[in-house]
């Protein structure tokens, strides 16, 4: 089996990053490949840099095809050009946004959605929306510095994530907690094993969805 993971920003380290990840994730037997944007922003946190992101997904197709792989994962959370390529490709296409979301609103409690991106708020309420996972959506909790400032070290990330993560629960209410974005899922795997709280990690949603679309018989433990 082989899935291709798209790093819809420039960040070559990010990309490396969630390699890893996903092959701590996935099954052994699972191939890997990797492409990164070329053009646009390092952290996609504006609706610019999303807008960019998506034409540079789309802009790979040729390169997809020219892999061949089984399925491909989009591994931002705005999910730029997901759609776009599920309707020209003939393989499954998922994006790590839509995957967390959908998995959070099925466990049918109180969600918050955690992301480091001001800034693009109203596009994350809007694929909220458009995912139909509104029924159990509680809260979107944004960290209040900048995005890049957030992101400038794993250990700065890790704890204005469970700062965040901590008025989700005392606050909010929220007993389910989706991680928003590629960048922070190295954060997300840290603070999995520090909570009570249901946390979601985007990258490994898409990866469980994958495999039970790929494989409908397996199931993947998290």
């Amino acid at each position: 089996m082989k899935l291709l993971l798209i790093n819809p920003n420039t960040n070559a380290a990010t990309t490396r990053m969630m390699l890893e990840l996903a092959r701590s994730m996935a099954p052994a037997d699972w191939e890997w490949e990797t492409l990164t944007a070329e053009r646009g922003a390092m952290l996609i946190d504006n609706q610019e840099a999303l807008r960019i992101a998506a034409a540079e997904v789309v802009a790979m197709e040729a390169r997809i095809r020219a892999l061949q792989p089984d399925a491909v994962i989009v591994a931002a959370f705005g999910d730029p050009g997901m759609q776009t390529l599920r309707d020209s490709l003939d393989i499954p296409v998922f994006g790590i946004g839509e995957c967390a979301m959908r998995e959070a609103d099925a466990l049918g409690l109180p969600f918050s959605v955690l992301t480091i991106t001001p800034r693009l708020r109203e596009s994350t309420l809007a694929q909220i929306r458009r995912y139909g996972c509104e029924a159990h959506f509680n809260t979107l909790v944004i960290t209040a510095d900048d995005a890049t400032e957030t992101a400038r070290s794993h250990e700065t990330l890790v704890a204005r994530v469970a700062a965040s993560i901590t008025r989700a629960i005392h606050e909010d209410g929220s007993k389910v907690l989706v991680i928003g974005g590629g960048p922070v899922a190295a954060a997300a795997k840290s603070l999995d094993q520090s909570t009570d709280i249901t946390v979601i990690q985007p990258l490994l949603a898409a990866i469980n969805k994958a495999r039970s679309t790929l494989r409908p018989s397996a199931a993947l433990s998290s």
